[in-house]
C-alpha cells in the first residue's frame, strides 16, 4: 500500500481524529480510496487532501455538511463551485467581524466618554461628539412596556434590515419645535452616509446634562421645562447611563439638552 496513507496517517495531516473521517465517510462527502476487504482497514490517497480541506473550511465558515454532499452530487466542479460560495460567505463573515469590532470600540469610546462625568451632581455642561440616531416617533405611555417593546422592536428589526447597526446607548428624545413637541424612541447607530428617513444627525455641540434615576412615569416634558427652562428650538436625548456596575434596581439615564436645534426636513 506505498501510494497509500493509513487513516492514522491520514488524519494526522490534518490534525483530526480518526472518528471524524469515519463521520465524513457516514455521511457520503468523504470515501477512503480503497478497503482492504479482509482486514476493512482503510486508506486514503493524499489527493484526497483538497477535499478534506474543502470539509474542514465547511465547519470553520459554518456550512451544514449536509449541503457539501449537495454540492457533489450536483456540480461536476463541485470544489470550485464550493470554494466561490466559501469565498463568499467569508467576506461577509469579515464583513460582519469589522462592524461588530466598530461598535465595540465604538461603546468603549461612549463609556470613557460618560466616566468622566459619572459622578456629576446637578447640571454640567457636556462636549459630546456628532451622533447618528435612528428614531420612531412615540406615542402613549413610557410605563407601557408592551407598547415599548414592540416599538423598540420593530425599530431595531428596520434598523437592521436597511444595514445599521445599532449600538448603545438607547432611549427617547423630545424635539421642541415652535408649535408642537414630539417624542420619539431612538437607537443610536454606527456613523452612515446612507439615506434614510428614519434616520438624523444630531451635530457636535455643548449639551446642558443632568443625571436623573430611571422612572417610566415620569413626565419628561413637564420635567424638563421644570429644570431647563422653556425653549421653541432644542432637543432633549433622555439617554441610557452606562455604569461599571448594573443594578437592576437602581437605573440612571443622563439628560441632554441643546437648544437652538431645528428638526431636519426629512424627520419632519
Amino acid at each position: 500500500m506505498k501510494n497509500y496513507l493509513t487513516i492514522s496517517e491520514f488524519a494526522k495531516l490534518r490534525n483530526i481524529n480518526i472518528n471524524s473521517l469515519l463521520y465524513y465517510e457516514k455521511l457520503g462527502i468523504l470515501f477512503p480510496a480503497y478497503v482492504d476487504p479482509d482486514t476493512r482497514y482503510r486508506y486514503y490517497a493524499p489527493e484526497q487532501l483538497s477535499t478534506l480541506d474543502i470539509i474542514l473550511l465547511c465547519i470553520s465558515l459554518g456550512i451544514p455538511l449536509k449541503e457539501l454532499k449537495q454540492y457533489q452530487e450536483e456540480n461536476a466542479y463541485w470544489q470550485k463551485k464550493m470554494l466561490e460560495d466559501g469565498k463568499r460567505i467569508a467576506e461577509d463573515k469579515i464583513h460582519k467581524m469589522q462592524t461588530d469590532l466598530y461598535k465595540i470600540e465604538y461603546s468603549l469610546k461612549c463609556q470613557e466618554e460618560q466616566a468622566g462625568y459619572a459622578k456629576c451632581e446637578g447640571i454640567y455642561q457636556r462636549k459630546i461628539h456628532s451622533r447618528f440616531f435612528i428614531v420612531e416617533e412615540y406615542f402613549g405611555e413610557l410605563a407601557n412596556i408592551t407598547q415599548f417593546g414592540r416599538i423598540s422592536t420593530k425599530l431595531f428589526d428596520y434598523a437592521e434590515s436597511k444595514g445599521f447597526s445599532a449600538v448603545l446607548p438607547t432611549g427617547f428624545m423630545y424635539i421642541f419645535g415652535e408649535k408642537k413637541i414630539r417624542q420619539f424612541l431612538f437607537y443610536e447607530i454606527l456613523p452612515t452616509d446612507k439615506k434614510d428617513e428614519k434616520v438624523i444627525e444630531i451635530p457636535e455641540g455643548i449639551y446642558s446634562c443632568l443625571q436623573i434615576e430611571f422612572n417610566p412615569d415620569l413626565d419628561h416634558i413637564t420635567f424638563l421645562e421644570q429644570h431647563f427652562g422653556s425653549a421653541n428650538q432644542r432637543i432633549a436625548i433622555v439617554s441610557n447611563l452606562i455604569r461599571d456596575k448594573l443594578e437592576i434596581n437602581s437605573r440612571y439615564n443622563e439628560i441632554q439638552i441643546m437648544d437652538g436645534y431645528t428638526i431636519p426636513d426629512s424627520a419632519r
